[in-house]
């Protein structure tokens, strides 16, 4: 009778271990899913996103500036940016497992557009140079430009830990479960380990051992694309020709805001073609996003410069005031893609 009670607790006891051990490993090496990076859809959901992002910076900052604002009204849209950064990095694999574009296209389209750079530095710098010509001491002017370099980063970060708190909370509410489930059954297949076992994808069972994506580059190619990324494809390509149409046809005092979401794009699209370069030297080195802060500022200096030191027609001017909002703007940001 002893011995079988004993048999009994050795097997009781093998099996806990054993779970415990396939518990460990999920933990370690929990199972992939390959999700394909197609990056013909990746550019053109950029587009609406990054005329959206502008659109949202230059709101907010009309918005909050007045005569006798209690702080500039730029640090309202690294505030927002960043709090929405916050949240997408934090859901990055289920907004991969969801629908990979639309992760792209809310960090580096939405995000990285409503924050700048660029339009930060000249900030900073219009505080040391008070080019506002404000009657106080260069004292000030110090105070002024440390004023505007701290209040920034200090409410990027809070933005963006604040964005993480409300992405814990909606995981905490369950509200990437039904759409994960809903991925899972329509794989219909097991995903794989990195220790080349199976694991059967169960939509009824619990979801805290969720597959992690694994990218399988794509390239430019349009084969194999499906029915939502032809209308992603259709709708970004459609958003900019609108935009288009919008700063041809536009009246006078709105054609500055038109060629804004004209350029804002390009800007984005590049920042995002510069970002293939980040970890090139070193994986805590984002080359391509300083590269695009660089030049984003760079850009924005020749451009005030001209606006400011020569005399220019309206259009011009315009013009020149487009290309810092949308283009410079939307080629910089306070975050890394």
């Amino acid at each position: 009778m002893d011995t079988r009670l004993d048999t009994a607790r050795q097997q009781d006891n093998d099996q806990a271990i054993e779970t415990i051990q396939e518990a460990n490993d999920l933990f370690r090496n929990p199972p992939t899913v390959a999700v394909y990076e197609k990056k013909l859809v990746l550019a053109f959901i950029i587009i609406p996103f990054a005329i959206a992002g502008a659109l949202i910076r230059i709101g907010l900052q009309r918005l909050e500036t007045y005569a006798g604002s209690p702080v500039f009204g730029l640090v309202y849209a690294q505030w927002l940016g960043c709090l929405i950064m916050g949240v997408v990095t934090l859901h990055k694999n289920n907004l991969f497992l969801f629908y990979h574009p639309l992760q792209v296209g809310l960090a580096t389209g939405l995000c990285g557009s409503i924050t700048t750079f660029s339009s930060w530095q000249y900030g900073i710098f219009g505080g040391f140079a008070n080019i506002d010509g404000a009657a106080h001491t260069r004292g000030k002017n110090v105070l002024a430009g440390l004023s505007e370099c701290l209040v920034t980063l200090a409410m990027a970060f809070s933005g963006y830990h604040l964005g993480h708190h409300i992405a814990r909370l909606l995981e905490h509410i369950g509200l990437f479960s039904p759409l994960l489930r809903r991925f899972l059954d329509q794989q219909n297949v097991t995903v794989s380990t990195t220790n080349d076992k199976s694991v059967e994808t169960d939509s009824s069972k619990d979801l805290s051992n969720r597959p992690v994506p694994k990218v399988v580059p794509c390239g430019f190619a349009a084969s194999g694309l499906n029915r939502i990324d032809c209308l992603v494809i259709g709708f970004g390509a459609l958003s900019w020709v609108g935009v288009v149409l919008a700063a041809v046809f536009s009246p006078d005092d709105q054609r500055e805001l038109a060629l804004t979401c004209v350029f804002a794009p390009v800007g984005a699209l590049l920042r995002w073609y510069l970002s293939f370069f980040n970890g090139a030297i070193r994986k805590d080195i984002f080359v391509g996003t300083l590269a695009a802060n660089t030049f984003g500022t760079l850009v924005l200096a020749v451009i005030y410069s001209v606006r400011f030191g020569v005399y220019l027609p309206p259009v011009s001017c315009s013009v020149l005031a487009a290309l810092a909002d949308g283009f410079c703007g939307n080629t910089d940001t306070a975050r890394k893609n």
